[in-house]
């Protein structure tokens, strides 16, 4: 496999605090020439299935042998483990609570290890910030051409901590869904993807409602509908999202994560 000496950062750790220039400065110790992407440090704080999203959405317009590194950790200092993974010809590092669930349920995990080698550490470990501590020292190697089966032992990806997606249903009113994620803009991103929509025919649409608002029609681009107004469409990453032309959906819906959201189909029968 070939190594690209690129590692992306992806936490909830945001950018007031120095912990990002501590993990970057943890890489380059180890690794002078790595270069390093920050693919977003504003995962909400401790959102585990945002993380997944993120991760899952973005990591392949990198090149393969990219290390990926995610640090969304509610559980730091637990007996939770680290893990290091090959998917889809990437590598990733991410704690054991379910990061890499997405990439398990697409069957794109070609070998899965436990991160033990303390000899990767440096001679303190932090209880609170194993980020710094042991996830960058590890990407760094890995980024500069350690093999995997370095870090630790290899498991099956069967032990690994899986998230429990929500689930749109199905009857024969159409799809309810929820609200996935509000990004930062307020476009509400929902758990109805374009693979869900496909089994109806686009001529059976009959509208898209959250809370007392209805849509009627899923477009191509914001600018579909006037400033201001609601606008439904199918984001970067296949989801159905609802989003305001130049405003807030979350605030013109005052929606909030969990909160039900309905794809009408009308029936075929006369």
């Amino acid at each position: 496999m070939r190594f690209a000496n690129l590692i992306t950062l992806t936490t909830d750790f945001g950018l007031q605090d120095p912990y990002v220039g501590q993990m970057k400065g943890a890489i380059l110790k180890r690794n002078i020439t790595a270069r390093m992407i920050d693919l977003t440090h504003a995962v909400p704080p401790h959102d585990v299935l945002n993380g997944a999203i993120t991760i899952r959405a973005s990591y392949n317009y990198f090149p393969k042998g990219t290390v990926h590194m995610v640090v969304v950790d509610p559980g730091v200092g637990s007996q939770r483990k680290i893990l290091a993974v090959m998917a889809d010809g990437h590598l990733f590092i991410a704690p054991d609570n379910g990061l890499i669930t997405l990439l398990v349920k697409e069957n794109k995990i070609q070998a899965a290890y436990r991160v033990e080698n303390s000899s990767l550490f440096p001679r303190e470990v932090s209880a609170t910030f194993h980020g710094r501590d042991i996830m960058a020292p590890v990407a760094a190697a890995l980024a500069d051409g350690m093999e995997l089966d370095m870090v630790g032992p290899r498991i099956e990806v069967s032990s690994c901590v899986l998230l429990d997606l929500p689930k749109p249903h199905f009857d024969e009113n159409g799809i309810t869904g929820q609200v996935l994620y509000i990004d930062n803009f307020g476009n509400i991103r929902t758990t109805i993807t374009t693979a869900h929509l496909s089994r109806y025919q686009p001529a059976s649409f009959s509208g898209i409602y959250i809370g007392d608002n209805q849509i009627n029609a899923i477009s191509s681009t914001y600018s579909d509908q006037p400033a201001g107004e609601l606008v439904a469409m199918i984001d970067s990453a296949g989801y159905l999202e609802i989003a305001v032309n130049r405003g807030s959906a979350a605030e013109k819906t005052n929606c909030r994560k969990g909160d039900p959201v309905a794809v009408i189909m009308e029936s075929d029968e006369s």
